[in-house]
């Protein structure tokens, strides 16, 4: 099962983690001239998921703002454009998951 984009509660109401990555995604889009299908084609994606996310009616999963990130060479993920390495988008990733498996397991 995908995970969906997870907002804290105080940010919930506001949306504003989905609409950082959406207006991202939006902005890398119009920077490198793609229409919507030609984004979808370039992250995996359909057309139609483009199209929902960037009109609103579905949120972006954590997944999906990494492989476009990841494809595009655009740091969609924290709400820029700014050019990024797939290394870039995975290291905190992994240290992350590095800490928590460390955690759970008492070392």
């Amino acid at each position: 099962m995908k995970t969906k984009i997870k907002i804290k509660s105080r940010d919930a109401a506001s949306g504003k983690v989905s609409a950082q990555w959406l207006s991202a995604m939006y902005r890398v889009r119009k920077e490198l001239e793609m229409t919507q299908a030609q984004m979808a084609t370039a992250i995996g994606m359909s057309k139609d998921a483009v199209s929902s996310w960037e009109i609103g009616r579905n949120q972006i999963r954590v997944s999906s703002a990494l492989r476009m990130s990841a494809r595009l060479g655009r740091n969609i993920f924290d709400g820029t454009t700014n050019p990024v390495t797939v290394e870039e988008l995975i290291q905190p990733r992994v240290q992350e998951y590095e800490r928590s498996l460390r955690r759970r397991l008492g070392v």
